[in-house]
């Protein structure tokens, strides 16, 4: 099998590892089913997603000296399978309080070997892929797990029944599955990339005006994934019955959008985050237009937004790929991720606040969020 194949399928498994532990669907479910405190909920997002990101500005600038990429990436992917064992182990042993805190804590870890994935992937990524091909290259491994995802929430729709006390254990160990059979897949890549002057490894940043521009207008399109754990606390209902649907519906997204993303990408980047953040705002809207939702409607809004994400998602991974080159690219990466990190949590504090204090859904404000991401791309340059 050559590297190409190898990537592809690497990140298909690494993709569908994270549709089946997203915080999003699978963790605001395992919250709820354990008794865990309201509040713990709004935290999994910010925690999931910035986790990922704050660490980076410091990975970035420790592989200033180490031109070895794929070693960091495999320390992160065991890193994110001993997280997942951590996980199963507090939700069989504890309950309430006592497990939203382990599984919490477990994401915090998780998190952060993502982050040194997130970071160092990207390397592999443009090593094995030309600029392009890289678009196409992400949308190819989202429909591939997003077509595999799909088979796992069918049969958990249709037997629900049987499967009813033990869905979130089935989903959580296909996750773990999944993490390892990824780092088995991509082992054998190895990429080195040129650090250019070896003395520079101090904290001293020189970036231009894009990178500034990008992380304010990549930091508006968070909402694109902060609002997605509304979709399901606004819908009452019994979450062992809403989450395989809820899993099935983001799959299905994936397999049906990734590709498109990927093409749309490789013309343009900013054109894929414009498109999809419309659709964001549509599902947004959608939400807030109906008092009761129907669990085929709240499906289908949330399908809908999961498609958007898909969109945001592909579009400033490919932007982050081609604008810059070598480790400059390494840093832009490195750099935003750590700014949107700060961003996630901030935002998290602030609608968790607000969702104890307004008589109304902070999906609103979020909507309203999303409508000047989409204008605020005007100030991107172009990446090709």
């Amino acid at each position: 099998m050559n590297q190409k194949k190898r990537l592809i399928l690497g990140l298909s498994l690494n993709k569908l590892a994270d549709l089946l532990i997203s915080a999003k669907t699978t963790l605001t479910a395992l919250l709820v089913s354990v008794g865990a405190p309201v509040w713990m909920i709004g935290w999994l997002v910010p925690i999931r997603e910035s986790g990922a990101l704050l660490p980076q500005v410091l990975i970035s600038i420790y592989l200033r000296n180490h031109a070895d990429r794929h070693k960091v990436w495999r320390v992160g992917m065991l890193i994110q399978a001993f997280s997942i064992v951590g996980i199963i182990v507090f939700v069989i042993l504890f309950s309430g309080f006592k497990a939203g805190i382990g599984v919490l804590l477990s994401l915090v870890i998780l998190s952060i070997g993502r982050s040194a994935c997130s970071l160092t992937v990207k390397d592999i990524e443009a090593d094995v892929v030309k600029k392009g091909q890289r678009g196409n290259l992400i949308g190819i491994a989202s429909t591939i797990s997003g077509l595999v995802t799909l088979c796992i929430a069918i049969p958990l729709v249709v037997f629900e029944g049987a499967f009813s006390s033990n869905t979130l254990l089935v989903i959580l160990c296909a996750s773990l599955l999944s993490f390892s059979l990824t780092l088995v897949c991509v082992w054998p890549i190895k990429t080195r990339v040129y650090t250019g002057d070896k003395s520079r490894n101090s904290f001293s940043v020189n970036f231009d005006s894009t990178v500034y521009k990008f992380i304010f207008v990549r930091g508006l399109f968070v909402h694109s994934a902060l609002v997605a754990p509304y979709f399901m606390t606004e819908r009452n209902g019994d979450v062992q019955e809403l989450l395989p649907i809820y899993i099935g519906a983001e799959a299905l997204a994936a397999l049906l959008s990734s590709i498109i993303w990927g093409k749309i990408a490789d013309k343009s980047a900013k054109l894929t985050l414009q498109v999809s953040g419309v659709l964001a705002l549509i599902a947004c809207i959608g939400l807030l237009s109906l008092e009761a939702t129907p669990i085929f409607i709240s499906a289908l809004l949330f399908f809908v937004l999961s498609i958007a994400h898909a969109g945001v998602r592909t579009g400033r991974k490919t932007y982050s790929l081609d604008v810059k080159e070598g480790h400059e690219r390494t840093e832009l990466v490195g750099f935003s991720n750590t700014a949107i990190g700060l961003i996630l949590l901030g935002f998290g504090a602030i609608y968790a606040f607000l969702s104890s204090v307004l008589a109304f859904t902070v999906v609103y404000i979020m909507a309203v969020m999303l409508l000047l991401a989409i204008l605020a791309t005007a100030i991107l340059p172009n990446e090709k």
